[in-house]
């Protein structure tokens, strides 16, 4: 899910399968969010994705310049305290507990985290008067929300106003000159952890990516030709694409307790990829690689679509599960 905040920093969500990229709003800041050409967040990973209170769980986000030009260089900065079980449980939720522990207006650097990765700690009394849902477990289960900013400039804490959204983050990116910068630039978001006392959840792999079958060199990477349409033709009938899919294993789909069917049989996890790239774009930037009980889908492609323009760039693919499982690799690739 990415939120435009009327305080003009891009919302970011990285959580499980239904909350990602649910919303299309008119200010979209990424109207293909295949194509990478800002300051972007593509995914956080955590090592951990159930943890046990008292457990400390490494969390790493994939963040991305794509900027043309970049006259600051972009940073990431993590808020060190982790909000854990919200009243409410949704991630805006934890916004007043930050804003009480940053002041407004100055440069929230020195209190930050700098880096992709950092540490969560997830308190001992995590699950403390957490009781049962009936219809989602036998055990208490809470929430432990971690916030960050991918900033080409530096973080302040913002007022918000009562007449904005209730999801609009009090924090913006400013530069040098206190302007405060687009989404283009700066982004804020969050991910979670999922706090139980027993359960676990294996991360899937991602091994690969094949292109029309052939693996691609993780090195070397792939060279295609570029689109050799004309400007005229394209606005008819699009560039010529090509198939490229992730390399995994079946046994990654495991067994999903809160997944039961029809027939009250427990499903498997829903696994699907989502694709970035610089240089061209995808068709279709998220694809369903598993479905918790029809399994893999007769095709198996997502489709590439370059660019008129010779130039090199990289590609992206996360593989995801639905219970915040994520791996991901990259490859260069080369129009010619």
């Amino acid at each position: 899910m990415r939120r435009r905040s009327p305080s003009g920093a891009s919302v970011v969500t990285l959580l499980a399968l239904a909350a990602p990229f649910a919303f299309a709003c008119d200010d979209e800041p990424f109207p293909n969010k295949s194509q990478v050409d800002s300051v972007r967040v593509l995914a956080v990973r955590a090592d951990l994705p159930y943890a046990r209170p008292g457990e400390t769980v490494k969390v790493e986000a994939l963040v991305v310049d794509g900027r043309a030009d970049r006259p600051r260089p972009m940073r990431v900065w993590w808020f060190p305290t982790p909000c854990v079980n919200p009243t409410g449980g949704r991630y805006y939720d934890c916004f007043p507990r930050l804003e009480t522990r940053y002041p407004l207006g100055v440069d929230l650097g020195p209190q930050l985290v700098e880096g992709t990765t950092t540490t969560v700690l997830i308190p001992d009394d995590a699950l403390a008067g957490v009781t049962p849902d009936p219809a989602r477990s036998a055990e208490p289960i809470a929430t432990s929300f971690s916030f960050f900013f991918a900033c080409a400039g530096h973080v302040r804490r913002i007022e918000r106003s009562r007449r904005l959204a209730e999801n609009a983050a009090g924090f913006g990116c400013f530069d040098e000159t206190d302007r405060q910068l687009p989404p283009s630039e700066g982004v804020f978001g969050f991910t979670r952890v999922t706090v139980t006392p027993t359960r676990r959840n294996a991360i899937p792999t991602l091994k690969g990516l094949v292109l029309r079958g052939n693996p691609i060199d993780p090195v070397k990477g792939t060279a295609i030709p570029r689109c050799d349409r004309g400007l005229l033709e394209t606005l008819a009938d699009d560039c010529d694409s090509l198939g490229m899919a992730a390399i995994w294993d079946d046994a990654d789909a495991e067994l999903d307790p809160d997944n039961v069917g029809p027939d009250g049989t427990p499903g498997r996890e829903t696994i699907y990829t989502d694709w970035y790239v610089t240089i061209g774009r995808f068709e279709q930037e998220r694809r369903i690689e598993f479905d918790p009980f029809t399994g893999r889908p007769e095709v198996v492609d997502v489709l590439y679509e370059p660019q008129r323009t010779p130039g090199t760039g990289l590609i992206w693919a996360v593989l995801h599960d639905n219970r915040g499982g994520t791996s991901w690799t990259s490859v260069p690739i080369t129009l010619e």
